[in-house]
């Protein structure tokens, strides 16, 4: 199965329609998906990471604001998917994304 994306602008970075997204997602048979959010304290950043069901993550997904999948297996410590929601970041590890998963639409 294809991920239907859009290019984001910068290299290695698409945007997801979200019903291909959550196909692709389910097409994977993952158990749990690992998450991290970074949070910016006054005295710097600190990470905050758990396991997820797959349904959770799939219903984050739906209130999503906007969505980014990465090519990139070395960016964003291997958590392929990033969404924001309220202006909240955070990221999930849904496995390696190479973009020979990704059917490209031309916008």
């Amino acid at each position: 199965m294809k991920l239907k994306v859009i290019k984001e602008g910068r290299d290695e970075i698409y945007i997801p329609e979200k019903e291909s997204l959550k196909e692709f997602i389910k097409a994977r048979g993952l158990k749990k998906i690992h998450n991290f959010i970074p949070y910016f304290i006054p005295s710097g950043m600190m990470m905050l990471g758990c396991n997820h069901d797959v349904k959770g993550v799939l219903e984050d997904i739906d209130r999503a604001d906007r969505l980014g999948v990465l090519t990139n297996k070395n960016a964003n410590m291997g958590h392929s998917l990033s969404l924001i929601y309220k202006e909240k970041l955070e990221c999930y590890d849904i496995g390696e994304i190479k973009e020979s998963d990704l059917l490209i639409k031309e916008v």
